[in-house]
């Protein structure tokens, strides 16, 4: 058997560390238990590519470990810290293998930040970083490479911070030498200064100036522009031309250190070299005189005077021992305050450093990114170099917290964001020498919270998968060209989000073909009916032009009103009510906020490319056509049966007559007089067989009931009671019906599945048993032209641990079931596997021939796989 990862949809980690861009294009990101690796800039987009398991919780921060002088920079590691109270640093073999190299042990709390070197030439063969953690301390490890997959990582020091925790961590060497000095940014609102002398950091200052805490920071070494004209510098005359009005006294190998806070405000520091103390103190005092203020900077001055802040410029001194034992000074200096952003500034990042007339060379240029919904880039003004914001990009519209952190990619051209629903944002400066434009691009995506239930729609053409993050979300491949190569490619992506809810989702099922009901932590089911525009959409994305018949007599699209909770259809006619009653005065003074919510031109719009987030939280709702009320409870389960007739549905049972199943006429919704009786505990699953002759039920309380379907029209209940078993040692998670409906399957808590068959459904013709609690089991259709070698019936079995096995038996010999072996681990999930499903998908021939098994787990994510199987 062999098995291919076709998909991985899963969000970031809400935290500001969660992600890290590397030099060769990689960023890796914190999903849940796992690091999630990923090319932006891939020009197929292709998505997330793997997931690095070995945490035991959630993933707080991540970093790359850099190694080479300048340009020749490479990744050499990645190094990751989680709620586990360890790190793990990972390193790559081959081409896409990623192993664990070491894991980082010592901490007593969350390690919740890493601090790695950035500078202009990292050499040596031992890598320096810190982690700074929930217990009060930050460890200071050193790591040498032992061979091709193991590294020795020893903690050459721990420093004890007390209440003061380290909210980010950064480290480079001061200017012109190889001591290396770190700045730790903490919950006291100040910014320490560290410097190593003899193998041991040592506290040299305190910065203070921020009245919140110190989220971000990050070192760039200044370089001077080689090349640039003598009046494009401004060089102003002085003892050795040392000081430009462009960047006031900046030296050339300066360290620059910005840093952000969650007081809003973005201050630079200086790190420069100093012969005598006093010299500094006065040009301290003479290049701020010398800036100009503006009348904004004025304002600002003015207020902050009020609010009590001060700004400081003055210098302090520091004398550190070199290698040679000799004795120098270095001066710490205030450079400038950033003001713009309206809320907490997450994290800053400094451009990567780049090839400019033939040398190395940092460019001035500082992303910030806040949760004022805004990313902003700053750069210094060409004549009187005071900083200004020249920049800004973001998101309008949507219940979104802003930006949990934005970074550059490695040639300074791209930029990657991720906001509070896990959702990435990608832009890509298509400008050129006379102004920047930044132009969104297709991301990644996916659910940032456990994910529930998914299935596949009644033609096995697009999934659709429920959370616990309040939200159904729509995948299905998108045919285009590779913006490299030009060749033909089909990448999978969420190219909508037909239900955006205020309660926790929990089970979904499709009606027909264009109809799913869903069920969430509350009392009411929910019907979805799709738009036009999307039934257009996935016809244009998709490359299927058939079932484009069928868009004709749907609603246009669906909106959602403020503080409502159902998406409201709208149609046609609607539309023009819409445009008039945009071009009315009396529609904009009431509605002053409605142009985030869906306008009349976004609905009637056929997507050409999986559309942006911002797009896909407001525009591809799919309208809710019925609430089905009778449960008295949260909901648990949903099944509809294959003609369509009836939805079954079961809810959480407080009492014993809670544990029915209700059944629901899909043609009027109306419900039947009486739910099916059988259990006394919660129903965890029902499932119809693929003729709707049989309707399957388990439960808690580890019986499976058996209802027949009554063939007389005029019978009040349509399906009755004929067989209930006690099954199983433990609750009751998944059932499946095999293709044939000869046999069905129920997996258990008590780490089995056992299969029954028709022929006699009082005993299991076969118990098959695993490693872990089983929560998870589906039986495969049947494979076009295999059928005539052998016929055969295959089970997926998803674990509580995250791991899919899968078995095989001849349909004459149901008792006796042989391994086909376990799906990859690195494939698999890192939580409990919550749903299976399996489809057919057209092979090269064009055939229904491709199997493909779909999963989603706890671990936020959705998995699709393609499943080779042995010959039979």
């Amino acid at each position: 058997m062999e098995v291919t990862q076709e998909y991985i949809s899963v969000g970031c980690n809400r935290l500001t560390q969660a992600l890290a861009w590397g030099i060769d294009g990689l960023a890796a990101f914190g999903a849940h238990y796992a690091v999630a690796l990923y090319y932006p800039m891939d020009s197929a987009r292709r998505g997330v590519r793997a997931t690095l398991q070995g945490h035991t919780a959630r993933v707080n921060c991540v970093a790359f470990l850099n190694r080479g002088h300048e340009l020749g920079q490479k990744n050499v590691a990645i190094v990751s810290g989680s709620a586990d109270k360890t790190a793990r640093v990972w390193k790559r073999q081959g081409d896409n293998n990623w192993t664990c190299s070491a894991v980082l042990e010592g901490h007593t709390g969350s390690v919740v930040t890493i601090g790695v070197v950035r500078a202009k030439s990292i050499q040596g063969q031992k890598d320096l970083l810190a982690t700074g953690s929930g217990d009060g301390t930050i460890k200071i490890w050193e790591r040498t490479e032992v061979d091709g997959s193991k590294d020795e990582v020893s903690c050459i020091q721990t420093i004890q911070v007390g209440k003061k925790y380290a909210q980010s961590i950064t480290i480079s060497y001061l200017p012109k030498t190889t001591v290396p000095v770190m700045a730790v940014g903490s919950t006291d609102n100040r910014i320490s200064i560290y410097v190593m002398q003899s193998k041991q950091f040592e506290k040299v200052l305190s910065l203070q100036g921020h009245d919140n805490w110190v989220r971000s920071l990050d070192f760039a070494t200044f370089t001077k522009e080689v090349g640039a004209s003598e009046e494009d510098s401004r060089v102003v005359e002085s003892d050795n031309a040392k000081s430009t009005s462009h960047h006031h006294t900046l030296q050339d190998g300066d360290l620059l250190l910005a840093s952000g806070s969650q007081d809003k405000y973005i201050r630079l520091w200086r790190i420069a070299a100093v012969e005598k103390p006093e010299e500094a103190q006065d040009d301290a005092a003479q290049s701020s005189s010398e800036g100009a203020l503006t009348q904004d900077m004025l304002k600002s001055l003015e207020e902050m005077s009020k609010s009590g802040t001060q700004l400081s410029t003055k210098a302090h001194i520091i004398e550190v021992v070199l290698d040679s034992s000799e004795t120098r000074g270095f001066s710490v200096i205030f450079e400038a305050l950033l003001l713009g952003h309206d809320d907490w500034v997450y994290t800053i990042n400094w451009q990567p450093p780049m090839l400019l007339n033939g040398k190395y060379h940092q460019p001035m240029s500082l992303l910030s990114a806040s949760t004022d919904k805004s990313m902003m880039i700053w750069k210094p003004d060409e004549s009187t170099g005071v900083w200004i914001n020249n920049t800004q990009m973001g998101e309008v519209g949507g219940n979104t917290i802003g930006f949990y952190g934005g970074l550059f990619g490695p040639d300074g051209r791209w930029i990657l964001a991720y906001g509070y629903n896990g959702a990435f944002h990608i832009w890509k400066n298509e400008g050129n020498e006379i102004g920047d434009r930044w132009v969104p691009q297709v991301p990644a995506s996916g659910h940032y919270a456990s994910v529930q239930d998914l299935t596949w729609d009644p033609t096995h053409t697009y999934m659709v998968s429920v959370s616990l993050d309040q939200t159904a979300r729509l995948f299905s491949p998108w045919k285009h060209l590779d913006d490299a190569t030009g060749a033909g490619v089909t990448t999978w992506h969420e190219i909508a989000r037909p239900q955006i809810h205020g309660y926790d989702a929990q089970c979904i099922a499709f009606s027909n073909k264009w109809t799913f009901v869903s069920g969430s932590d509350e009392k009411v089911l929910r019907v979805f009916d799709a738009p036009q525009t999307f039934v257009r959409s996935l016809a244009c994305l998709t490359g299927n032009d058939d079932i484009l018949a069928d868009e004709s007599s749907r609603p246009v699209g669906a909106n959602l009103p403020a503080l409502g909770l159902s998406n409201k259809a709208v149609f046609e006619n609607d539309i023009a009510s819409m445009v008039e009653a945009q071009e009315s005065e009396d529609y904009l003074s009431q509605q002053a906020f409605v142009s985030t919510g869906a306008t009349p031109t976004s609905l009637i719009e056929t997507m050409t490319h999986p559309p942006f987030e911002e797009h896909l939280l407001q525009h591809t709702l799919w309208p809710e056509v019925e609430k089905l009320f009778g449960h008295g409870y949260e909901l648990m389960c949903v099944d509809a049966s294959h003609d369509g007739k009836w939805v079954a549905s079961a809810c959480k049972a407080h009492t014993p007559d809670q544990a029915g199943v209700r059944l629901f006429d899909a043609k009027t919704w109306k419900q039947t007089p009486t739910p099916l009786v059988s259990h006394t505990l919660t129903v965890t699953k029902v499932k119809f067989s693929h003729n709707d002759k049989y309707l399957l039920s388990i439960s808690r309380d580890r019986l499976w009931s058996l209802f027949e379907r009554v063939e007389d029209p005029n019978a009040a209940d349509p399906y009755k009671l004929v067989v209930s078993n006690k099954a199983h040692a433990r609750i009751l998670w998944d059932c499946s019906w095999s293709h044939d409906d000869s046999l069905f399957a129920t997996g258990s808590r008590d780490k089995t599945i056992k299969v029954w068959a028709a022929t006699s459904w009082s005993t299991s013709v076969a118990t098959i048993k695993l490693p872990e609690a089983v929560t998870a089991v589906e039986f495969a259709p049947q494979v076009p032209g295999r059928e005539e070698k052998a016929k055969e019936h295959i089970l997926a079995a998803g674990l509580e641990d995250g791991r899919i096995f899968l078995f095989r038996c001849l349909a004459e010999s149901p008792q006796e079931w042989t391994p086909l072996g376990e799906i990859k681990r690195e494939f698999t999930h890192t939580g409990t596997v919550n749903g299976l499903s399996w489809r057919l998908a057209k092979g090269e021939t064009g055939a229904l021939t491709k199997l493909q098994l779909a999963s989603c787990g706890v671990d936020h994510s959705v998995r699709l796989f393609n499943v080779t199987l042995p010959l039979p």
